[in-house]
């Protein structure tokens, strides 16, 4: 289980109406439903892409906040749902459950504690830094289905800059906007803002890791919590975890029982 240092009083987000579809611990939503829901696993195995493998399981893990503080150990079950993932983290710190989706050899999880993850999600990217593109797959807590997102860079280099995107799984089902990424820390800041002419213009803001070929961004709140992963040949994962309230990451590692 986590335990995050507040740097500031307040990250603003503004959620916008459109984005309702759109390493540890804080994810699940407040209502009667999502508890329900929380509950009722579905067993049906998500559709892997090519080159990559189902992670369902149950799990040793062992983690600790930055620099080796909080350290904790025990038990992480993840399960399918839908095309995404449910993950609970049963630990020395107590209980988080979370929503995830895998690309490839990575997986990202929103998480917070039961019952507080209201509005919490994830987006994993994979980052291609000489084209300048973003290839996501976006998901809040509970849902069993991930909305596309893909953005280009229109200025800077390497993974921060200014990127032109787009939400959605067709044309006719879809919007777009304009992404700005900053250093932060030893982090990211997210912030999405959405063209007029979709309406009132919205922003969307987030903090995220980047690592390599992917980054994961956790948007929602500060009460949320988001962890990325890198799936082991072995099924292991080994990933960082962080928040909304810090700009420093959390390690965890999971073994397969």
């Amino acid at each position: 289980m986590f335990f995050f240092f507040s740097r500031f009083s307040f990250r603003p987000v503004m959620l916008l109406t459109a984005f309702t579809g759109f390493i540890l611990f804080t994810a699940s939503c407040g209502g009667p439903a999502e508890r329900i829901r929380e509950k009722a696993a579905v067993q049906v195995s998500p559709s892997p892409t090519p080159g990559e493998r189902e992670i369902s399981g149950v799990f040793n893990v062992e983690g600790s906040a930055e620099n080796g503080n909080n350290p904790y150990t025990g038990v992480l079950t993840i399960q399918p749902q839908g095309d995404a993932y449910g993950f609970r983290w049963t630990t020395t710190k107590g209980t988080r459950v979370g929503t995830g989706v895998q690309i490839g050899n990575a997986a990202a999880v929103s998480f917070a504690a039961t019952g507080g993850g209201d509005g919490c999600g994830v987006v994993l990217f994979k980052v291609d830094t000489i084209i300048g593109t973003l290839e996501g797959r976006r998901i809040r807590w509970g849902a069993k289905t991930y909305t596309l997102e893909k953005a280009t860079r229109e200025e800077g280099k390497g993974f921060p800059g200014k990127y032109r995107y787009t939400v959605g799984q067709n044309e006719n089902d879809s919007f777009s906007g304009t992404l700005i990424i900053k250093k932060d820390g030893d982090g990211y800041d997210f912030e999405w803002k959405q063209d007029e002419k979709y309406g009132t213009v919205s922003q969307m803001v987030g903090f995220g890791i980047w690592h390599g070929s992917y980054a994961a961004v956790s948007f929602g709140g500060r009460q949320c919590s988001f962890a990325l992963y890198n799936i082991q040949s072995n099924g292991n994962l080994d990933g960082n975890w962080g928040g909304q309230a810090a700009v420093t990451f959390g390690t965890e590692t999971a073994k397969l029982k």
